[in-house]
C-alpha cells in the first residue's frame, strides 16, 4: 500500500503552504520500517538558492552530514504532516508517533538556524 512518502511534489506543497526555518541545514523524515532496517528513502527538507525543496534519498542507516534533525514517523503521522503541516507535531511526538532525533548539538542547531523549530518541537536543551 502507497502511503505517499514518495510523492516529492506532495511534500513540495506542504512545504510551500507551510513554510520552513531559512536554515543551511536539512531536517530529514525517515519511515519508521526503513529507520528500523537502516536502509530504505530518506526525505529532506533543505533550503537552496530556489528556495525550501523537498529531495528524496536514499537511506543506509546514516541520514548524512547535512542532516541536523530527524525524524522517524508512522504511517499516520507521514499522512498528518503531508496534510497538516506543522501543526500537528507536537502532539504526534507525545503520542509517540513521531520521534525527533537531534543530529547536532544545540550551538550547532542555532547556528544552522533550527532551534527555534526544536524548540517549537517542545524539545528542551538542558542547560549547564
Amino acid at each position: 500500500m502507497e502511503d505517499g512518502f514518495l510523492d516529492s511534489a506532495g511534500w513540495q506543497a506542504m512545504l510551500e503552504r507551510e513554510g520552513m526555518p531559512e536554515s543551511s541545514a536539512a531536517i530529514g523524515l525517515l519511515r519508521r520500517e526503513d529507520f528500523t532496517a537502516r536502509c530504505g528513502t530518506l526525505l529532506l527538507w533543505c533550503n537552496d538558492t530556489g528556495g525550501c525543496r523537498a529531495v528524496l534519498r536514499e537511506y543506509n542507516g546514516r541520514a548524512g552530514e547535512d542532516v541536523a534533525v530527524l525524524l522517524v514517523a508512522d504511517r499516520e503521522a507521514l499522512t498528518a504532516l503531508r496534510e497538516d503541516g506543522w501543526s500537528p507535531l507536537q502532539a504526534m511526538i507525545r503520542q509517540g508517533r513521531l520521534h525527533p532525533y537531534m543530529l547536532k548539538t544545540m550551538d550547532e542547531l542555532e547556528a544552522a538556524g533550527l532551534a527555534e523549530f526544536v524548540e517549537d518541537l517542545g524539545l528542551v536543551f538542558p542547560k549547564h
